[in-house]
């Protein structure tokens, strides 16, 4: 997924199922792939599910890496984040927080950007829910619960955007808004610092998905924070494109989420 900010910052996020391979018993990295080049090109760029322990080193030219890695007892590592940021706009960058797996914060900085409001980044990886360690650590509960805390947070002082891998299906007939919000029958139950949110554009989706419960959890968060889904009804993806592939068939599960009143800075919205 990539979005184009202000005409002037490009942000996209990608799962690259592990940044090594082995070729004829060589370990190779997926940043020399021609492929993958061809996707490092903007500003900012985050990687989820890196599979790299937490001393590894990630170099890629232009560019200032941030890595974010689970902790392993074994040889195979899960997880993991990698965000990228050029080294022409590391001075309006800082990393607020990475405390928890799979996930990272980042301030990016009004001024620098000409930004009405400082922008709060968040890249974020959420494992299936089925998963061993999902299972073993109860982590989708932490971090939704870390998610809803941060947003809260952050979002007195800035803008918020969130992107990654979130494993959540959503039909598109679930609404990331409180529809008729404006309609002051709702002041008694809508908190006092709540602000009437006008864009209520309904979203499209390639594939029928029944909402799973990521998926609603994810939506409560928008309803709460007045975050919007910009999958399937942004310019560059008004079709709601499919971002997830396998031989059980496709799916929607990469999702990218920012503030309702920051929405009028996205030029565009595509998914690769």
């Amino acid at each position: 997924m990539c979005i184009k900010v202000s005409k002037q910052l490009s942000i996209s996020s990608w799962n690259v199922n592990g940044l090594f391979k082995r070729i004829s018993g060589n370990r190779v990295c997926k940043l020399d792939d021609d492929n993958i080049c061809q996707i490092m090109t903007a500003d900012i760029v985050g990687l989820s599910e890196t599979h790299i322990p937490a001393k590894e080193i990630l170099n890629y030219d232009g560019y200032k890496c941030f890595v974010n890695c689970r902790s392993s007892d074994s040889n195979k590592v899960r997880g993991g984040l990698a965000t990228f940021f050029k080294k022409e706009i590391l001075s309006g960058v800082k990393l607020m927080d990475k405390s928890m797996d799979d996930i990272m914060w980042f301030k990016l900085d009004k001024t620098f950007f000409s930004f009405d409001r400082n922008v709060f980044l968040c890249f974020l990886y959420i494992p299936p829910s089925n998963s061993s360690y999902t299972l073993r650590t109860n982590f989708d509960k932490q971090i939704f619960e870390k998610l809803e805390a941060d947003i809260a947070k952050y979002s007195i002082s800035g803008d918020v955007i969130l992107m990654g891998d979130l494993n959540a299906h959503i039909n598109c007939k679930e609404l990331d808004f409180i529809t008729n919000e404006v309609d002051d029958s709702l002041d008694n139950f809508l908190p006092t610092n709540y602000v009437a949110d006008s864009v209520c554009k309904f979203r499209n989706t390639q594939v029928h998905q029944k909402t799973n419960n990521y998926g609603k959890l994810i939506l409560d968060l928008c309803t709460e924070s007045q975050l919007r889904i910009l999958n399937g009804r942004t310019l560059g993806d008004s079709k709601g494109k499919v971002t997830f592939y396998n031989h059980n068939g496709v799916s929607i599960d990469d999702y990218c989420l920012c503030s309702s009143e920051f929405l009028p800075n996205i030029v565009n919205f595509s998914v690769g």
